[in-house]
């Protein structure tokens, strides 16, 4: 079945108090402007992209995961005593449960950060989304396409910086106003070290633009961490 065939199955499930979890575990945020710091991790299951160079291809692969209720996972997550949690995946907004979640963990008192391509939207995190709800969009290629209902939620924008990208698909019209806020990660292609001069090339092209970006590797990798 294709992804958007079981994106439409999964937005059709009256079960909205149950996810599917590939897993939940304790880390340091390894991407990103947190960097460094404890954080809990829920990786939800599912994806609408295929991208070649992802690292996480067993979190839509149909079969790693089990279904757990929105107060299990909570439970789960309180067990490691954090005040941070990142829904990640696949892609978070594929589950319709999501706004169940994320509400769930507010509650709860955690710094909320979720992970996403940016190509979905969900219109009831509207009524959810607070000043403790920090969402990454790392826009994918070949469109870098983002959806305009999720542009003003944004708290930082992430580039995986691989043989294709150019300056062209980060200076987007949609994107002008979030380029101004010093929210640009540049992170290159699984810690390659030409994709690290390439970072630093299309960081020179960007501050001819007026546009301060920063370069951040996967520190989690360094670290040997999950």
């Amino acid at each position: 079945m294709k992804p958007m065939s079981l994106l439409k199955k999964r937005l059709n499930n009256t079960e909205a108090k149950k996810i599917n979890i590939v897993e939940i575990f304790k880390t340091v945020e390894g991407e990103g402007r947190w960097v460094g710091l404890p954080i809990s991790f829920i990786r939800l299951e599912g994806c609408n992209l295929r991208c070649s160079w992802c690292d996480t291809t067993y979190s839509y692969d149909g079969k790693t995961y089990k279904e757990m209720s929105i107060d299990d996972v909570i439970k789960e997550v309180n067990k490691f005593g954090l005040k941070r949690v990142c829904i990640t995946g696949g892609e978070p907004f594929f589950s319709p449960a999501l706004p169940e979640l994320v509400k769930g963990l507010l509650k709860e008192g955690y710094k909320v950060f979720i992970e996403t391509n940016g190509t979905l939207w969900n219109n009831q995190l509207e009524d959810i989304i607070n000043e403790n709800v920090y969402i990454t969009c790392s826009p994918k290629p070949p469109l870098y396409f983002v959806h305009r209902k999720l542009i003003p939620y944004i708290s930082e924008l992430k580039f995986v910086i691989d043989s294709k990208i150019t300056v062209k698909d980060i200076v987007k019209p949609e994107f002008i106003d979030l380029l101004k806020n010093d929210i640009i990660i540049l992170q290159p292609e699984s810690n390659k070290k030409d994709m690290v001069e390439k970072a630093l090339e299309i960081q020179d092209e960007l501050l001819k633009l007026g546009i301060e970006s920063r370069i951040i590797p996967q520190c989690h990798k360094i670290l040997g961490l999950p």
